[in-house]
């Protein structure tokens, strides 16, 4: 590394860093703080056979997360039982909003067994990238009896015009676009999970099954959820 040797060449280094400095608060500065989300924060009443509730938001969300921080949750069940939870949480001019779930699922006293990104196909024909964790936890399912629980939690983010699977990805496009681009995503994070009831009730589906359900759950609910671009079916970038 070479180093300044004399006064005014230290003087000179400052002087850059600090013009760069500068130029870098200018170039973010300039990005309104808040700027429009990519979705709509309305989960539907009724997605296939799938009907909805509205959930309230845990004491845990209300005390932890941002008081601009806008959440959304319903849990859906259709006639033979089924059970699915969705809910969006869309982030203010704080970003601390939104976090990976790795962070707090094992908090919430879930064990995450596997992570992978899947595709869900949309009924548009393109396709949705989407986060699973495999997750369980003991549930007592009589008096001084339990039994491992298995879910399947599926995850993505929405920027304006954009959806990704990937935390890492997310923090790096908030970057490039706010330099580059002078734009600010309003990150959204959508949640989809449903227990694998095998063995919990008569006709619980298995992984394989529950997977598809939740699958055509998301491709149903995506119309609604995220606002389109208005490029053709298919080219929603991801």
């Amino acid at each position: 590394m070479i180093r300044p040797t004399t006064p005014y060449a230290r003087i000179a280094v400052v002087m850059v860093l600090a013009a760069c400095t500068v130029l870098a608060f200018h170039v973010t500065s300039s990005v309104n703080s808040v700027t429009e989300s990519g979705v709509n924060m309305v989960l539907p009443e009724q997605v296939g056979g799938f009907i909805g509730r509205d959930q309230p938001l845990s004491e845990g969300e209300r005390f932890v997360l941002p008081k601009d921080t806008e959440i959304i949750k319903k849990g859906y069940m259709d006639a033979s039982g089924n059970l699915i939870n969705a809910q969006i949480v869309l982030s203010g001019a704080e970003k601390r909003s939104i976090h990976r779930p790795e962070l707090c699922l094992p908090a919430q006293g879930w064990t995450i067994n596997r992570r992978e990104t899947i595709p869900v196909k949309l009924s548009d024909g393109s396709s949705l990238t989407v986060m699973r964790n495999t997750i369980s936890r003991q549930i007592e399912v009589s008096p001084g009896v339990t039994r491992p629980l298995t879910g399947l939690y599926c995850y993505w983010f929405v920027g304006k015009g954009i959806t990704t699977s990937s935390h890492v990805t997310r923090v790096f496009l908030t970057s490039w676009d706010r330099i580059v681009h002078h734009k600010n995503h309003r990150w959204a994070y959508v949640v989809v999970y449903a227990p694998v009831l095998e063995g919990f009730q008569l006709g619980g589906k298995d992984v394989g099954a529950t997977q598809g359900m939740i699958s055509d759950f998301i491709s149903g609910m995506v119309p609604t959820v995220i606002k389109p671009t208005g490029d053709k079916a298919g080219e929603l970038k991801n």
